[in-house]
């Protein structure tokens, strides 16, 4: 199993020497990290950091709730459990589509249960995995905009904004991203078809979400329009099916 990221946000030390020793205990492969306020969480989190955060509501600044509704709007994938000794945000924590509502004290066999079920979502979620600084690293594809050749290394694009550098050629790792959405557009780039935004013709690049440009090969420019017409089409029909 790869290592399970967590974020543990409360501002009784007590509670979260108790917290990081369950969930620790609650898996193989875990690396968890305690910040003693929203604040603290909030400077230094990014989409991806974690696959868990657990959040106290009543902290001495910005309530666990609120810290939640801001990482809610950056990132819609961790998943969130909500720790406190108070019912009244119960309905709130579930708009935000937090896991879990752990009643204080929380015991082992809740953490434990949240910590499985967040392993086996990681697990069963399509991914890359490559090698970076010597550590073994899973993305899942979603979550990348494209992959690009810069001499020796693959330089995986994110949609925080992150670039990944990744050991091997894209010739030989092409095979292991899905054809029907990485197609090869140019002899240095697979692209993600889920995250584009367009096609300029002038520079024969496809735009993505976040207004960079991806090159395609003036010979296959047709091809890959297709490639990304083809999947628009696909949604459609699925929408229609719906």
């Amino acid at each position: 199993m790869e290592q399970l990221l967590v974020g543990i946000c409360e501002d009784d030390k007590e509670e979260w020497v108790r917290l990081l020793d369950m969930v620790t205990e609650a898996a193989e492969k875990v690396k968890a990290e305690a910040f003693g306020s929203a604040e603290e969480l909030l400077e230094s989190y990014y989409p991806g950091k974690y696959d868990l955060i657990i959040l106290d509501i009543y902290m001495g600044g910005m309530t666990g709730i609120d810290a939640l509704e801001k990482i809610r709007k950056a990132d819609g994938r961790v998943t969130a459990a909500i720790a406190t000794t108070s019912q009244d945000f119960a309905l709130e924590s579930y708009r935000l589509r937090a896991a879990r509502y752990l009643e204080k004290p929380v015991n082992q066999e809740e953490v434990r249960d949240l910590v499985q079920t967040v392993v086996r979502k990681k697990e069963a979620e399509p991914h890359y995995e490559g090698e970076t600084n010597g550590t073994r690293i899973r993305i899942p594809f979603d979550r990348i905009l494209f992959v690009e050749q810069k001499g020796k290394k693959l330089w995986i694009h994110m949609d925080d904004g992150r670039e990944l550098q990744v050991r091997g050629k894209l010739d030989d790792e092409e095979k292991r991203f899905p054809a029907e959405y990485f197609p090869r557009c140019h002899k240095s780039f697979l692209v993600n078809l889920a995250i584009i935004r367009g096609i300029d013709r002038e520079l024969m690049t496809f735009v993505m979400e976040d207004g960079q440009h991806v090159h395609i090969h003036r010979q296959g420019f047709f091809a890959a329009k297709r490639a990304y017409e083809q999947y628009l089409f696909s949604i459609a029909d699925g929408w229609k099916e719906t």
